[in-house]
């Protein structure tokens, strides 16, 4: 999918929605799960059934297990074989679960099974699984959907060229889903992946600077985005131990900015619950990630801006005010690094993303206490068009990758 939506610039940008949905079938378990728990079996134990095949040979060898085990002593022993129909070998039986070795040893409650591959008797049956998607609804929009083991099944959009077509794609995947299988304590992350091209330049002439502008910025985004059950996936959004290791970390596949051999790929986000949260995130990372410009990062720098990340997604703390008066001073300079390019994506998706941006920053994911969701529509852009004109919108405001710079 080509297409421009920054004069001379093609981008690409697509998301993971991870669910708690379950990926097994019929078809993809090796070994029928049913078979863990035996129906014949629990019922059998439950109504002592095994009982119905105690015979005299198998009394015998109750009295002569519980001898051997020190249950009953040689002359318990003998006075039971004098009477083998006594209920002091039935309360042998049971007190000591002998009946597992006498009766279960010798029995084959899997010949002619009608539990095996039995759906009713699934222990996923209650679950929401694969078979429960409609799968064609959505199929336009995927690359690849898959079970993935942090979570569940996971939806692998196509790579957009437009943030209208991502934002659509993203909508009609988390309905048909459903957001009750979308659950951040459950570990379900958002990642996006963004690349472009511009003329014979290209993202990965600028990978290791945009991956440390998307970092420094990393505490900030985190708190305007992330919702306080982020902490959950903090195994698979970790943050450069150190400055000087940071270019060889974000080649880690869990560095919280990875980068991949076609696209950058930002671990940040959370599973897109909330979608239009979700759409506003990646059009600010994708401003961020158009910008060639090194924003300058020492180490007290790094150090505050880890420390405020893995409170966030690390620990799930609380910011002090000395942490949220340092993320307005970085919102600031977010504002002023992405203006440009910001601009020039809103009229790709219709929406004034500044001013959505500021009210977000005004109303952090992370300070919620419920799931409330964020609508773009409130900023959306008007513009006058006649009746049934045909309208391919692009704006004058849109610049070359260079004036980014």
């Amino acid at each position: 999918m080509e297409g421009v939506g920054i004069r001379g610039i093609k981008y690409l940008i697509g998301t993971e929605i991870e669910t708690v949905i379950s990926g097994y079938s019929c078809d993809s378990c090796d070994y029928c799960r049913v078979c863990d728990n035996c129906p014949a079996c629990s019922d059998c134990v439950e109504h002592r059934y095994y009982c119905d095949s105690c015979d005299i040979d198998i009394r015998k060898q109750i009295i002569e297990i519980a001898e051997e085990n020190g249950w009953i002593t040689p002359d318990e022993a003998e006075e039971l074989k004098k009477d083998l129909d006594s209920n002091e070998i039935c309360d042998l039986c049971l007190r000591f679960y002998i009946w597992q070795n006498v009766i279960c040893e010798n029995c084959n409650p899997c010949e002619d099974c009608s539990y095996v591959r039995n759906l009713a008797y699934c222990p996923y049956q209650d679950e929401y699984t694969i078979d429960d998607i409609n799968i064609d609804r959505i199929e336009q929009y995927l690359d690849n959907y898959y079970h993935d083991e942090s979570c569940g099944m996971e939806f692998v959009t196509k790579p957009f060229s437009s943030l209208r077509d991502y934002w659509k794609a993203v909508k009609e995947i988390v309905k048909v889903v459903g957001k009750e299988n979308i659950d951040i304590s459950e570990r379900c992350g958002g990642h996006i992946n963004i690349s472009w091209e511009n003329g014979n330049k290209s993202w990965l002439d600028y990978d290791t600077i945009i991956a440390s502008n998307i970092l420094f910025f990393s505490d900030l985004l985190s708190y305007m985005f992330c919702c306080n059950e982020t902490h959950w996936r903090n195994s698979y959004k970790e943050f450069p131990s150190y400055l000087e290791t940071l270019e060889n970390d974000i080649y880690d596949k869990y560095c919280a900015v990875h980068i991949k051999d076609y696209a950058i790929e930002i671990r940040i986000p959370d599973s897109p619950k909330d979608i239009d949260n979700h759409v506003l995130l990646s059009s600010v990372l994708l401003a961020i990630s158009l910008r060639t410009t090194k924003i300058p990062f020492d180490k007290e720098t790094f150090r505050k801006t880890k420390e405020i990340y893995d409170k966030i997604n690390y620990y799930g703390e609380e910011l002090s005010k000395e942490d949220k008066s340092y993320l307005k001073d970085k919102f600031k300079l977010l504002k002023k690094f992405i203006e440009k390019p910001l601009k020039a994506l809103s009229h790709d998706l219709g929406v004034d993303l500044m001013k959505a941006l500021e009210y977000r920053f005004n109303n952090p994911k992370y300070e919620e206490s419920t799931d409330s969701e964020f609508d773009l529509k409130q900023f959306a852009i008007k513009t006058k068009v006649k009746a049934n004109a045909s309208v391919n919108v692009i704006p004058s405001t849109q610049l070359t990758l260079t004036a980014f710079a």
